[in-house]
């Protein structure tokens, strides 16, 4: 049974900034819109301006309170490239001397094989190591606003409960697994294909999450780091990819707009970790924890995503591959 309601449960935000990234559709709109809402000042950080811009024009108009109040904001943030995700991190720095909530949203599934123009797999690029650059550059903001009276800091990173198929360890011991097929290369781009590779980043953002707890905890910061599910959604981006898989994409197409949840109802998971009080009153179970789709604490989830030891592993992997590409020339 489902114990929150996000839109009577948030309690006010006034006063809080949050980051959102992919926010100007699917879920993350959802979020975005109900955190301005209740109060809060949101950054919709996303790669396309004029996308962002028609995302927030629908939310002010659908709440008149917020139009011309500069309540949603647009962050230029381009996940795909570490060094554009770095300068997007130090741009909100410079504009903004605190940060409540991160919710590391944003996420590509389910496509061809594809790297980055940094030479990364793209799902392991975009979906873990973009948000681990970003969160790592807003520390200074997150810590810093810990610091004050009242102060509720929590950092939210969306996986799925598809993490469960990902292959054995990971595959992400070093540059070379991160860019492997996961599978044989004649099925690279079979349904397969995508979804180890889609289930790798996803059990990356849960294992991140956890060991951001431990970073916290070794700086001795009351800040949350949490994971969250959100189900089965029908999004935009979800159909699409769906229709887009080989022979069999108009049947899961079919099946998903059956069986899937609302945007809506995708964003219940994240905005009960973000927002509700119970998290804060509670916070020693929720800390690192991984949230189901119905604000319930995972218990049941593979023995990888729970795994401390690969938890640190992918940390100093994520941090070397990441040092690597921001120090080049």
């Amino acid at each position: 049974m489902v114990k929150f309601n996000v839109l009577t449960d948030i309690p006010s935000l006034s006063g809080r900034v949050a980051i959102v990234t992919g926010g100007n559709r699917g879920v993350g709109f959802q979020i975005v819109q109900q955190l301005a809402n209740h109060g809060a000042k949101v950054y919709m950080a996303s790669r396309s301006k004029s996308a962002a811009q028609k995302a927030i024009d629908l939310i002010e108009s659908q709440n008149p309170e917020l139009k011309g109040a500069e309540r949603v904001v647009h962050l230029q943030l381009d996940l795909a490239s570490l060094k554009d995700t770095k300068n997007a991190a130090l741009q909100y720095l410079q504009s903004e001397s605190r940060l409540d909530i991160l919710i590391n949203n944003a996420a590509v599934m389910s496509h061809p094989y594809a790297k980055t123009a940094e030479g990364l797999e793209d799902n392991f690029a975009i979906n873990h190591l973009g948000h681990f650059v970003f969160t790592c550059e807003l520390l200074p903001a997150l810590i810093k606003t810990s610091k004050l009276p009242e102060a509720d800091v929590r950092v939210l990173t969306v996986a799925s409960s598809i993490h469960s198929i990902a292959l054995a360890g990971g595959r992400f011991d070093n540059i070379e697994q991160v860019n492997d097929y996961l599978t044989l290369e004649m099925f690279k781009d079979f349904i397969w294909g995508r979804y180890f590779r889609y289930a790798r980043s996803k059990l990356a953002n849960i294992l991140f999450a956890k060991r951001l707890q431990k970073e916290f905890d070794f700086k001795v910061t009351p800040i949350l780091s949490i994971s969250t599910d959100p189900g089965g959604v029908a999004t935009e981006t979800v159909l699409q990819n769906m229709q887009a898989v080989f022979f069999i994409g108009p049947i899961l197409r079919w099946m998903t707009q059956r069986g899937a949840g609302t945007p809506l109802d995708g964003a219940l998971s994240v905005l009960f970790a973000a927002t509700a009080p119970e998290v804060r009153q509670n916070a020693s179970q929720y800390a690192g924890a991984f949230i189901a789709p119905d604000a319930e604490i995972q218990l049941k989830r593979s023995n990888d995503s729970q795994s401390d030891e690969l938890a640190e592993k992918l940390w100093k992997v994520s941090k070397e591959i990441s040092e690597g590409i921001l120090d080049e020339a």
